[in-house]
């Protein structure tokens, strides 16, 4: 009976009100799935990267705006003194001319820094995509340690209040064969020593239960009232290289990948300056003075070529090419640390999972521990003190296998994220 009540004791999930803003009219969270959405809702570092992205795209559509001709509308007016010299002092004698023009224009058109510039300021948008997903993937991380934590605090709580009562009815026991002659005071004593520890356990859970909660709450500002933790045992990883083979998929790595791509563009609008640049010009005249009413359009187009400019363009390509080479740096550091990252990450799984199945066995042989030295001591074969032990040796091992069924979960979703998965693929 006893077994029974602390395993249901051990996962039961007790509703939790964290003390933080509260949006009003917010559903209560109870999932991890819906945790991540209310946070994903509320998360300013998310926010910030997709205003980010949105400023990419529109430096992406001015670059590519720019390459066409500006059109406008110009009105030019021009005043002359028409007084001879003859006629000086005669008065103000003024001749008014106003040409309204549509004009189209374009200056400094190399054709190859326009097109290098464009495909550098794509690869711009497609690197804030990525660091917006990898946001996306970090705040997934911090959910679901906040989430599985709390749950552990409970579990914890739930645990050391079951035992806490074991405890005080034994206290009551023992003090009565105290009573009576059959037991020592010092039994008595020992017993007491355990349940002030117990309590001192609970305190630190509770206390742990409220901080993890405002934690949680902090990031998804909604009530909380979290399921009760999973018990099923979670199936062992694939192998390491499959997780391997996802590492270009990686957020970071694809977002280091395209600022490669973006500095690879500085070089050739850079070295766009070596180019001829050609000036286009043309207007179709609306009104014009009488003298010029006949000319309704006109049309101009330059050539300029560089020859000498004391190798300030040199300097500008190689600037360009050292940013080139060291985000070619940063690139690699980026998959070495993926690399390390989905190894160390499968690794945690690994043991994770086989620690899981450990803890179960310890807990079930400390279950039965103390079913045997509880019958054992009623037949005299055992001393309380015995007893004691064993109750210590159950609650050891029920904290334990709290956390490694916490630690599991929290295992699992960090290897996906190491193998960039989309936080909506590992929320399924």
């Amino acid at each position: 009976m006893i077994p029974s009540l602390l395993l249901a004791a051990t996962f039961a999930a007790p509703a939790f009100a964290a003390n933080t803003d509260v949006l009003p009219g917010t559903p209560a969270v109870r999932t991890l799935r819906d945790a991540y959405l209310a946070a994903l809702e509320n998360s300013d570092s998310v926010a910030i990267s997709e205003q980010t992205l949105r400023q990419a795209e529109a430096l992406y559509r001015s670059a590519r705006g720019s390459s066409f001709p500006l059109i406008s509308l110009r009105n030019d007016t021009s005043r002359q003194d028409r007084r001879s010299a003859g006629t000086a002092g005669s008065g103000n004698a003024t001749n008014t001319q106003s040409d309204g023009m549509i004009r189209a224009s374009q200056s400094g058109l190399t054709g190859y820094r326009e097109l290098a510039l464009l495909k550098a300021a794509k690869s711009t948008v497609g690197q804030r995509e990525h660091e917006r997903l990898r946001a996306e993937q970090l705040l997934l991380a911090d959910v679901a340690g906040a989430y599985y934590s709390l749950i552990q605090a409970q579990d914890n709580v739930a645990t050391t209040g079951q035992l806490i009562k074991f405890a005080d009815k034994r206290l009551s026991e023992i003090k009565e064969r105290v009573r009576v002659g059959r037991a020592r005071e010092a039994d008595a004593l020992s017993q007491e020593v355990q349940s002030e520890a117990l309590h001192s356990q609970l305190e630190e859970s509770s206390r742990q239960v409220s901080a993890r909660g405002d934690l949680l709450g902090f990031l998804v500002r909604s009530s909380i009232e979290p399921q009760a933790s999973p018990t099923d045992s979670p199936a062992p990883p694939p192998a390491l290289d499959a997780y391997l083979a996802r590492l270009e998929s990686r957020p970071d790595v694809a977002a280091a990948r395209d600022a490669v791509a973006v500095a690879a563009g500085g070089v050739n609008v850079a070295r766009g300056d070596y180019f001829p640049q050609l000036g286009l010009q043309a207007n179709y005249y609306a009104y014009r003075p009488r003298a010029r009413s006949n000319n309704k359009w006109d049309a101009s187009a330059s050539v300029s070529l560089p020859i000498f400019s004391f190798g300030a363009i040199h300097a500008s390509v190689d600037s360009a090419k050292a940013a080139l080479s060291r985000q070619e740096y940063v690139l690699r550091a980026t998959q070495r640390a993926a690399d390390l990252e989905v190894r160390n990450a499968h690794r945690d799984y690994s043991s994770a999972v086989r620690q899981l199945d450990i803890q179960r066995r310890s807990g079930a042989l400390a279950q039965r521990d103390y079913k045997l030295q509880t019958q054992d001591e009623h037949r005299g074969l055992v001393t309380a003190i015995e007893v004691l032990q064993s109750l210590d040796r159950l609650n050891i091992a029920t904290l334990a296998l709290n956390n490694a069924l916490v630690q599991t979960r929290l295992a699992a979703i960090n290897l996906e994220i190491a193998a960039g998965a989309k936080p909506e693929e590992i929320l399924k």
